[in-house]
């Protein structure tokens, strides 16, 4: 019987707020930023579809989604391509600003702090003296699978 593993391979992924700490099998590929297709077309949090790989995938702002603020896209911003689990789209992509970070967090690293939290966020931690937050995936995946193709 294996065991379960003591740490988790993550990413910090520098945000217009706090970074986002996620799995970093959750992160397909970064990309540089550019403009996507369709701008406009849908909800305020949709900022238009890339083509990435052959496929359309669906540009979000995690900043209006989460309702925190407007997108800001800063000198060292990307585009974070991400694997969803269960959407019946299997990428979606969200700007990010600048180069994620590897990072190993043992189960006792991260302490949650008692902030609220966004409609798609899950939760604020303190990991490895960074002050993070853990965005709710399934949130996000779900305003994303509702989206027309």
């Amino acid at each position: 019987m294996s065991s379960l593993p003591t740490e988790i391979s993550s990413l910090l992924i520098p945000m217009q707020g706090r970074p986002w700490l996620v799995p970093n099998i959750v992160v397909a590929e970064v990309i540089p930023l550019r403009q996507p297709d369709r701008p406009g077309h849908g909800p305020e949090w949709l900022l238009g579809w890339l083509s990435w790989r052959d496929q359309n995938i669906p540009l979000v702002s995690f900043e209006r989604l989460n309702e925190s603020g407007q997108i800001t896209i800063g000198q060292d911003a990307r585009i974070a391509v991400l694997n969803t689990i269960a959407g019946k789209r299997p990428f979606y992509a969200v700007i990010v600003q600048g180069i994620p970070r590897l990072l190993k967090v043992g189960k006792d690293d991260p302490v949650e702090e008692p902030v609220d939290t966004g409609p798609a966020e899950s939760m604020y931690i303190q990991v490895a003296g960074d002050l993070a937050v853990i965005p709710d995936l399934d949130a996000i995946e779900g305003a994303v699978a509702g989206l027309p193709t």
